[in-house]
């Protein structure tokens, strides 16, 4: 499975995409983050019982669940007032960005069966992954509290959280740098 890091990566990306110019918005990125890693709170369920994956890569791993974050989205939209384009487009960013998590775990090596995840639950309980992954995974010991914790310190795990962080590191820097903003009262030069 990807890890946090991986995750953020694509919150901040969908974060990117939306962002107005000038200073950043920290709401609309926490947005984009929590968005992007919300998949992962199936495992807040499975911790408390004691059993971390009892409920991983359940419900919130599927296009429906994508298809609620939308809708949620849409309705909160609707309540608050905005347009009718205003509101489609944050819930189509919205589920894109919830979507992301799904795609990242499609492209995650899972050394655990049952490989993959079941994305088009509940109409199929088929188990979907990429036939050649291209992000490591980590092997999640759910068999309790300090073994779940202790399986994300292992030194592989470190390894592929050192890896996703840089490469958040690295979209960050990337990102900052394509978007310099010309100071105030300039103009950009069409390239």
């Amino acid at each position: 499975m990807a890890l946090a890091f991986a995750h953020t990566t694509a919150g901040y990306l969908g974060y990117q995409l939306v962002r107005p110019p000038g200073p950043h918005r920290p709401a609309l990125l926490l947005a984009a983050v929590a968005l992007a890693n919300g998949a992962d709170l199936d495992f807040l369920p499975g911790l408390v019982i004691g059993r971390a994956g009892a409920y991983h890569r359940g419900m919130t791993h599927t296009l429906a669940a994508v298809l609620a974050v939308g809708t949620a989205v849409a309705l909160g939209a609707g309540l608050a007032g905005r347009r009718r384009a205003v509101l489609v487009r944050a819930a189509a960013w919205a589920a894109a960005v919830y979507a992301s998590h799904l795609v990242l775990d499609y492209l995650t090596v899972d050394a655990v069966p049952p490989y993959g995840g079941r994305f088009l639950w509940p109409l199929s309980g088929a188990y979907y992954l990429a036939p050649t992954p291209v992000l490591d995974g980590v092997i999640i010991d759910s068999s309790g509290r300090a073994a779940f914790v202790a399986s994300l310190l292992t030194p592989q795990a470190l390894g592929v959280w050192g890896r996703e962080l840089a490469c958040l590191a690295a979209t960050v820097a990337l990102a900052h740098g394509l978007r310099r903003e010309a100071p105030a009262g300039e103009v950009p030069e069409a390239s």
